[in-house]
């Protein structure tokens, strides 16, 4: 249900639509005058409407919305004795701060004692090389945004390194390939037994090229953790078959079985061929060692 409207209703109409119809400043005036801006006029007399009728009083004089609030605002905290020969545009943008208004004051000064960036300012790509080195000089006095682009130009550069050796790695894989490809060709037109060595070799050429491609996307696959079950259940094939073939170049170097660090030689051997592999640690027994 609207609320009724008090007795000064049609004064109120009646004195609104008196104060829309003075004219404006001209233009060249509004620097000097603008305590004699109408906008002013209009604030002075909606401080004396209720607050909660202001809006209302607003549609009724069909004043575009928010108009008459920010009218009253201005007048209501720059009162007449605060208000100096400049525009009611800068008395407007200062008036949580009107010790800082004085005569000649513009609307680009205004701005500047506010810390605001010029409204008439140039766009960033239409600044000189000049004038965009001293605003970037400008940004890197705070010692805050000096900080935060130190760090992500670090992270920049140890990502750069990262991908250079990872093309440096890539590089020395497919090197390797292409060798290993024209060898196999070779020895199938010699119809040599050695083929089946060497395309071995090129299989597990193509298998450290895929681990390393594995590990420059881990971070961003779905369900990583299979991926690292299967590197697990190769590296521990790979760890067996050294160990069987006396091939490791530190053969008393511990290495992991699920999760558990084995020296002995044979011992890890024995279990990392068995079933006993999959075992808890508490149920697990080595009692035949693989030569």
């Amino acid at each position: 249900m609207t609320e009724p409207l008090p007795p000064e209703w049609d004064s109120w109409l009646e004195e609104g639509a008196r104060l829309l119809a003075v004219p404006p400043l001209r233009r060249n005036e509004q620097s000097t005058r603008g305590p004699e801006d109408p906008k002013f006029a209009l604030g002075d007399f909606l401080l004396g409407v209720p607050a909660e009728l202001v809006e209302r009083l607003e549609g009724a004089l069909s004043v575009g919305s928010g108009q008459f609030r920010t009218y009253r605002e201005v007048a209501s905290k720059v009162p007449p004795e605060r208000r100096v020969a400049a525009s009611w545009t800068v008395h407007r943008d200062l008036r949580d701060r009107p010790e800082l208004l004085r005569d000649g004051l513009t609307v680009r000064a205004a701005a500047a004692l506010l810390g605001k960036q010029p409204i008439d300012s140039k766009p960033d790509r239409r600044l000189t090389v000049e004038d965009r080195a001293k605003k970037v000089r400008a940004a890197l006095a705070d010692p805050d945004v000096y900080a935060l682009i130190d760090a992500e130009l670090g992270r920049d550069r140890a990502e750069r390194q990262m991908r250079r050796r990872a093309r440096e790695v890539h590089s020395e894989y497919a090197q390797r390939r292409r060798e290993l490809e024209a060898e196999v060709r070779e020895l199938r037109s010699a119809k040599s037994a050695f083929e089946a060595t060497v395309q071995a070799e090129l299989d597990i050429n193509k298998a450290l090229q895929l681990v390393e491609a594995i590990g420059e996307t881990f971070e961003h696959l779905p369900q990583p953790d299979r991926l690292l079950d299967a590197l697990t259940e190769l590296n521990t094939a790979i760890a067996v078959l050294l160990l069987r073939q006396g091939g490791a170049d530190e053969a008393d170097a511990p290495i992991i079985i699920d999760g558990e660090a084995w020296e002995d030689r044979p011992a890890r051997a024995a279990l990392a061929s068995s079933n006993q592999r999959n075992f808890p640690g508490e149920g697990r027994t080595v009692t035949d060692a693989v030569e």
